[in-house]
């Protein structure tokens, strides 16, 4: 099985009546299991791009291969039904039931209909959706964030091998936006598709792609690379133009939790424990502040030592515990989640929103040296290359 899922070979679309194309002869070898992302100005023609792949768009001429088929001729309805897309604007059919638009390319493919109620129920759970809430609801009951993630399940409805995805979090408020993002990132963590996903944002284009396509006018490419080579290593003027200042900040997005040290010994009590032993646990120890759990582990209340002069029940002393972040989250959302947060620190919980550890603004910094004195380290190292070796 070959590594490259997608291959586009001299891809070129020139509109009647134009003598410049929109996009000229794009060449870009897309691994399997990897999110490329395309980011660009506006007009660039990276939607063009993405739209070919499906042939949505038909190519003027170049070939597309696909998992080492030429698809640049075949069915494109056959074609489509191998590719999910998800768009700005989601696209669900408003008349029908949730179920019926995840199971729209299962029910074209003849699929029976216990094998495709199952399917839905289980993307529905896949994407945070109950399925005994949702299922029988319409597009028009849900929120623009909950609708979003319908558009995705019905993506990958048929299993597909590769998505497109045009903008997808595009029209959503910032927070839902920072949350979808996230949750997609756990997707994908387990399931590995191959993934074309334009942006106009850059900060997007390095939170979420393994590798970033960064395409000037005619869709050419100014550099097609890891984001951290791209923050680190720009081609040209016109990318360290468009990446902009603050790359140290735009770093934070290349670090997830997971891959930091995080706190895992914190001051913990049960929300169902004695007020007594609770005090006396926080007073015996070095910290300042113990972290209440309920019966699931699910952070609930921050508790310190004035909060017991008050004679108020356990569940309702202290402040809401806020601030909660995925371990696929980035650096970056940890901090914005401090900022917002009542205890000046991110609560790190996994999928079911269990406890798993305390990040902190110092942990962050750290992660921010290390970054920088790597930094340094390799262009110490590339200096000391000999040209004659780093040829040979």
């Amino acid at each position: 099985m070959s590594d490259i899922m997608i291959e586009l070979k001299e891809l070129t679309k020139r509109y009647p009546g134009t003598e410049t194309p929109a996009v000229d002869r794009l060449t870009m070898e897309i691994p399997r299991g990897e999110i490329v992302v395309f980011v660009g100005p506006s007009g660039c023609g990276k939607t063009t791009s993405l739209k070919m792949i499906n042939r949505i768009i038909e190519p003027t001429s170049g070939q597309i291969i696909l998992d080492g088929e030429d698809v640049t001729d075949v069915n494109p309805d056959q074609l489509r039904r191998r590719i999910g897309y998800v768009i700005q604007q989601i696209g669900l059919f408003p008349h029908v039931t949730i179920e019926d638009n995840v199971a729209t390319v299962p029910n074209l493919l003849g699929w029976d209909r216990d094998r495709t109620k199952a399917r839905v129920d289980e993307l529905l759970d896949v994407v945070g959706l109950d399925p005994d809430v949702y299922r029988n609801r319409y597009p028009k009951e849900l929120s623009g964030g909950q609708r979003q993630r319908v558009g995705v399940a019905r993506a990958l409805a048929a299993d597909p091998p590769v998505l497109l995805m045009d903008e997808p979090f595009g029209a959503i408020d910032p927070i839902t936006r920072t949350r979808l993002q996230n949750e997609f990132l756990r997707l994908q963590q387990e399931l590995k598709k191959t993934i074309c996903f334009v942006t106009h944002d850059i900060d997007e284009a390095i939170k979420m792609g393994d590798r970033i396509a960064i395409l000037q006018e005619r869709s050419i490419p100014a550099q097609f690379a890891t984001p951290e080579e791209i923050l680190t290593q720009p081609a040209n003027d016109f990318v360290a133009d468009f990446v902009g200042s603050g790359s140290t900040l735009k770093r934070l997005k290349l670090t997830r939790v997971r891959d930091v040290n995080i706190t895992t010994d914190a001051l913990l009590g049960r929300i169902d424990e004695d007020k007594h032993v609770l005090r006396q646990r926080l007073q015996e120890s070095d910290w300042t502040a113990m972290l209440l759990l309920d019966a699931e582990k699910r952070p609930s209340r921050w508790l310190r030592a004035p909060d017991f002069l008050h004679d108020r029940p356990v569940a309702e002393m202290g402040l809401p515990a806020r601030a909660m972040i995925e371990p696929q989250a980035t650096l970056s959302d940890a901090l914005e989640e401090m900022l917002l947060g009542s205890a000046g620190v991110a609560i790190v919980v996994d999928g079911r929103g269990a406890f798993q550890g305390i990040l902190d603004v110092d942990d962050i910094i750290t992660s921010i040296q290390t970054m920088r004195d790597a930094n340094a380290e390799f262009y110490r190292a590339s200096k000391l290359i000999d040209p004659a070796t780093a040829i040979a």
